[in-house]
């Protein structure tokens, strides 16, 4: 049964209120590393809405934007949260296309611009309900939170790549958690084309890096000379034979991880007169609940092994562990976000689990329930017919972050009106 003050609450939720909303929030640049100014903006957009605002310091001139609206104290405290940083910084040479840029294009009921699937859209919605229940003071027993974090994007120092442009996968979440930013509950409004995700994959990336002689191209044909490039593409073999039985021997909710040969490194091509003396190989595993991190160190060591005769020995290092990350169906606000959706949709759903990383696997590491629901994910037909999100630009339906939005509504009235969840 909806929630009184639901109707009274959704008439200000309309296309025309959250497309204004949705906008001046992607016209704000804010690539990984460059959030401040759409940390300004959210926490003013939260102040104006009569909640305690404050901007918290991750890095230097980077912060997360925090609001809270207290209730009576006595109910179950809600999280809804977001990251602020886009996919791309909006000035690659080699993407195309209103949908990489950080200005909205409004045209037949979509909004495209970088940011406007990946997660603006969430944040809007977010946004929006909250701001209906401090518009209609509605008497909640419960705290509702709004989170947007910097750092999320998958990204991560390595090599001469450093710096907190490159600081991503959870930089800010885990800030917000460990300095006190917490709730009995979380919602993440990643894309997830209006599904409730009580599962999220993880990932694990690996450098595998083999050396090769220093010589002089000339000489490089002689006996024991070692071509650093010849040798880590013996590896990249014996990987792609490793490859098909991961992923087949792993799955969760019918989806099986899969494994990605993402770069590969090697030699001066400034300088083809010299035997390339280095090469690297980097990795990005997926990978579901019940895996172990260990297990694929082992999996990979052992087929680095094998590849030694051949290859010579090569060194293997990590630097990203993102977990997996599953809700039982039955938890409360697993069952509390289907109800929400099907209040408002009048359609039931079953949950899913989503493939890219999402900070709700730090929330729950910390021991609040986190589950994944937002507008994104669905693409314009015409788009659709040309590739994946990533290769046609950001876009989003009007229409779904309204109804994202509605669904924030109901889930937020009926989560913060019940005592704390057991």
């Amino acid at each position: 049964m909806p929630h009184p003050d639901f109707e009274r609450c959704a008439r200000h939720i309309t296309a025309e209120t959250v497309r204004e909303l949705l906008s001046e929030m992607v016209d704000i640049a804010s690539p990984t590393g460059g959030e401040a100014q759409m940390a300004r903006h959210l926490e003013g957009r939260m102040a104006r809405a009569g909640m305690e605002t404050r901007l918290q310091e991750v890095d230097p001139g980077r912060p997360n934007a925090v609001g809270v609206r207290e209730g009576a104290g006595d109910g179950a405290n809600l999280l809804f949260t977001g990251h602020m940083d886009t996919s791309y910084d909006g000035n690659e040479d080699y993407l195309n296309g209103e949908g990489f840029k950080p200005r909205a294009v409004h045209r037949d009921g979509w909004i495209w611009g970088l940011g406007a699937n990946n997660m603006k859209s969430g944040l809007a919605g977010a946004l929006a309900a909250i701001e209906v229940i401090c518009r209609e003071d509605v008497s909640l027993r419960g705290d509702l939170t709004l989170a947007g974090v910097v750092g999320e994007i998958e990204k991560a120092p390595i090599d001469e790549f450093s710096g907190k442009s490159y600081s991503g996968y959870g930089t800010g979440t885990r800030h917000l958690i460990l300095h006190g930013v917490t709730a009995d509950c979380a919602i993440l409004a990643e894309p997830t084309g209006l599904k409730v995700s009580n599962a999220n994959m993880g990932v694990v990336w690996a450098k595998i890096t083999v050396s090769g002689t220093i010589s002089h191209s000339v000489f490089s044909n002689r006996p024991g000379v070692t071509n650093a490039v010849r040798a880590i593409h013996k590896i990249q073999t014996a990987v792609e034979r490793w490859i098909p039985d991961y992923e087949a021997r792993h799955s969760c909710m019918s989806e099986h991880p899969n494994v990605t040969i993402a770069a590969v490194r090697g030699g001066w091509p400034w300088r083809l007169s010299r035997n390339p003396a280095e090469a690297s190989l980097y990795l990005d595993i997926r990978t579901v609940p019940g895996q172990s991190t260990e297990d694929i160190k082992r999996e990979l060591r052992s087929v680095l092994d094998e590849a030694a005769d051949e290859a010579g020995r090569a060194a293997l290092s990590f630097y990203v562990n993102d977990p997996p990350t599953l809700l039982d169906a039955d938890a409360p606000l697993v069952q509390a976000a289907l109800a929400a959706h099907e209040e408002v949709t009048g359609e039931a759903s079953a949950p899913v689990i989503r493939r890219p990383a999402a900070d709700s696997t730090h929330f729950n590491r910390y021991g609040i329930p986190c589950i994944c629901y937002g507008p994104g994910g669905r693409m314009h037909p015409d788009a659709a017919q040309k590739g994946l999100m990533h290769a046609v630009g950001e876009h989003v339906l009007v229409e779904d972050v309204v109804t994202a939005a509605k669904v924030y509504l109901a889930a937020a009235l009926s989560i913060c009106s019940v005592q704390a969840f057991s």
